[in-house]
């Protein structure tokens, strides 16, 4: 089966479904990820983004998400590299066209992608660039769409709508993820920040608890054609 993972930054693709990922890779699954952006310049100015500082950290990220695909055994990785939290300056249809092309290539058959609630914008526009690219056309190869939760962005939309109904036992791969989220070492942050080992382990554990599982990641099945 054929999985494409669609996010907008560098480790979402980690924190939303890393280990979810690593199960079908060992069931030998193929899974690919497009990331639409970067993960660096939505901290600086318009005017610095062209500042070397700037660009060799943006790089450093992008290899560490390659590095952290290796630990997920992910097929291939793909960084567009557009502008972190200003995906909003781009047309639609643009992102929506990359994304069409993908998928047009890979032919996935399952797309996990961020939920509509996040509070990072870029989140946002990145499910509904999915929602126009996978138009249900007679024949269209995808037939499960999944939306994930993003630690420090799902969880931080106070008027809470992200309410997941497809839970996945991840019992036995949670390694897989604190091992790949480690990889991005600018990235990760002390206990209480929820872009911890520990934050992440923890929501595991609550989605598991759930639905009596030790662990879990958890979904809301947007779309499935049976």
């Amino acid at each position: 089966m054929n999985i494409l993972v669609i996010v907008a930054h560098p480790d979402d693709e980690v924190l939303g479904c890393g280990a979810t990922i690593a199960k079908h890779t060992a069931k030998g699954d193929k899974v690919d990820v497009l990331i639409i952006g970067d993960g660096v310049t939505a901290r600086y100015e318009e005017h610095e983004l062209k500042n070397p500082e700037v660009i060799e950290k943006s790089t450093k990220v992008n290899q560490d998400a390659y590095t952290a695909s290796t630990v997920l055994d992910i097929n291939s990785i793909q960084i567009i590299g557009k502008y972190g939290c200003r995906f909003d300056k781009y047309p639609m249809i643009d992102i929506a066209k990359i994304i069409e092309k993908k998928i047009q290539t890979f032919q996935p058959e399952v797309i996990y992608t961020h939920s509509p609630y996040d509070v990072n914008n870029d989140h946002t526009v990145v499910f509904k660039a999915v929602l126009a690219a996978t138009r249900p056309f007679p024949n269209h190869c995808v037939k499960k769409i999944f939306l994930m939760e993003v630690l420090s962005s799902t969880e931080w939309n106070f008027l809470g709508k992200f309410r997941p109904n497809v839970y996945v036992d991840v019992n036995g791969v949670i390694d897989k993820k604190i091992k790949a989220i480690e990889c991005y070492k600018s990235e990760i942050r002390d206990f209480p920040n929820p872009r911890s080992g520990e934050a992440i382990i923890t929501l595991a554990k609550k989605r598991g608890s759930e639905v009596g599982l030790y662990y879990a990641e958890a979904f809301m099945l947007l779309r499935s054609i049976e």
